[in-house]
C-alpha cells in the first residue's frame, strides 16, 4: 500500500491550482475586453465578427465564474475528518491512482506523488461514491481496488 499523502498538502495544491486557472481566465476576460471594445476597429468590421467576440467573452466569463465558484468549494472542504468511505473530501487510494474527491483539478504534484482531483460530478465518482477501503469498482474498461480511503 502506498503511503498516506497529507490532505491539507492536497488540498493546498488543489487550490493554488485552481487559483492559477482563475488568473489564467481572469488574463483571457482583459485581453478579450480589450480586443472586442477597443476603439481601433475599421467602419467595415461586420457585427457579426463583433457578435462572436461578445460570445467569446460571455464564454470565458462563465468559466472564470465556474473556477471561482470551485475554488470557494475547495475552501469550505473540511479535511478533518478521516473518511472511511468514498466522499467529498477523501482521498482515495487505488494500485493505479490517488484521487481527491473535491474538484476536478486534473492532476497535481504533491511531494512527488500525483494526485488526481475529482468533482463530485465526474462520472468516475459515481462509481465510486459510498465504497470504503477493499472495495472494487470499474470505470470505462479499467478495474479498480481501492486500497485505502482517509
Amino acid at each position: 500500500m502506498k503511503s498516506r499523502i497529507d490532505k491539507t498538502r492536497i488540498l493546498e495544491a488543489c487550490i493554488q491550482k485552481q487559483d492559477e486557472l482563475i488568473d489564467n481566465f481572469t488574463q483571457r476576460e482583459a485581453e478579450m475586453n480589450k480586443d472586442t471594445f477597443s476603439q481601433n476597429e475599421s467602419a467595415s468590421q461586420s457585427e457579426d465578427r463583433r457578435a462572436g467576440k461578445y460570445e467569446l467573452l460571455k464564454v470565458i466569463g462563465d468559466e472564470l465564474a465556474f473556477a471561482q465558484e470551485e475554488l470557494a468549494y475547495l475552501n469550505r472542504l473540511d479535511i478533518t475528518k478521516e473518511n472511511t468511505v468514498v466522499a467529498p473530501g477523501a482521498v482515495v487510494v487505488t494500485e493505479q491512482f490517488v484521487f481527491f474527491i473535491g474538484v476536478s483539478s486534473e492532476k497535481v504534484e504533491v511531494d512527488g506523488d500525483t494526485v488526481f482531483g475529482i468533482s463530485t460530478k465526474a462520472p468516475i465518482y459515481a462509481n465510486m461514491r459510498g465504497l470504503e477501503k477493499g472495495s472494487k469498482f470499474q470505470f470505462n474498461e479499467t478495474h479498480y481496488i481501492i486500497e485505502d480511503v482517509y
